[in-house]
């Protein structure tokens, strides 16, 4: 229906087309590492690591049995997809928010989740409160939901372009930091491709350039979506690289949000088509 819409410039509904889209991106993610996750849940990390985290500071989740587990991994998937196809979406939104936190907790330990969720179920809140989720894709309504979560990922990368500036001022530019970070993974778990570009002065001097830059300008795009596309396209670039050097896939979970940006995209690609 989008490429029809999109065609005859009809007006179509972004958050509806958002939902549709993080549903899907999440529900694949979950699906590729439940066989990870489960191997790793068996191995009980709370003997290692210690108990997780509260949720809110304050309230302690309960402790699941394997059976359990994959259960809560089923419901969590199931009901991303009935929302993903508009049957009651706010109630099953409302399922995958919980079954989130009680499927994530037992696990967040592990190294491709510690921090990698976070802004997951801050999307679910946002996506169960938007009006527009019941909306048909036809009908346009408002971008609000969509802005809020954009300025979720504008926080996200300021703060972490803000606590680089507070660990090394602008030091940090000047590549050194990240020719540390790069020989330590080579060391690490001999990544031939981070001791490629750690061995490269000049090259890792302007990669840290480009990556403080983009992480304390890209709320920029909140004010002017038509710097969306090259921003989009540079947070795919700089995560994907930090994937191949340093093997920090933040891309796997962040990949559901990013596609907060696509509905805006069409909307460009639509003024382009009508042109």
């Amino acid at each position: 229906m989008l490429p029809s819409l999109l065609s005859q410039g009809v007006a179509f509904n972004q958050t509806r087309l958002f939902l549709i889209l993080f549903c899907g991106t999440f529900s694949w993610q979950i699906l590729l590492a439940f066989p990870a996750q489960y191997r790793y849940f068996k191995s009980k990390p709370a003997r290692i690591f210690g108990a997780p985290p509260r949720l809110l500071g304050r309230f302690r989740l309960p402790s699941l049995q394997r059976s359990q587990f994959l259960a809560l991994g089923s419901i969590l998937i199931f009901s991303l997809l009935v929302a993903m196809c508009g049957f009651l979406p706010r109630l099953f939104m409302l399922v995958a928010l919980a079954s989130y936190f009680l499927y994530f907790n037992p696990i967040f330990s592990l190294a491709s989740v510690r921090r990698k969720t976070n802004l997951i179920p801050m999307v679910m809140v946002v996506l169960l409160l938007a009006p527009g989720i019941t909306a048909p894709l036809d009908q346009a309504t408002s971008h609000l939901p969509l802005q809020l979560i954009q300025a979720l990922v504008a926080l996200m990368y300021f703060s972490a372009g803000m606590q680089k500036l507070r660990h090394s001022g602008i030091k940090w530019a000047n590549g050194t930091a990240l020719q540390a970070y790069l020989a330590d993974h080579y060391l690490w778990d001999d990544n031939r491709s981070a001791l490629y570009v750690a061995q490269r002065t000049r090259l890792c001097a302007l990669l840290s350039g480009l990556v403080v830059f983009f992480e304390l300008t890209f709320w920029i795009v909140l004010l002017l979506p038509q710097l969306v596309i090259p921003y989009f396209l540079a947070g795919i670039a700089f995560h994907l690289g930090a994937a191949r050097t340093m093997r920090i896939n933040y891309l796997k979970y962040l990949s559901p949000v990013y596609m907060v940006f696509v509905p805006q995209i069409a909307q460009q690609v639509q003024h382009a088509l009508r042109a």
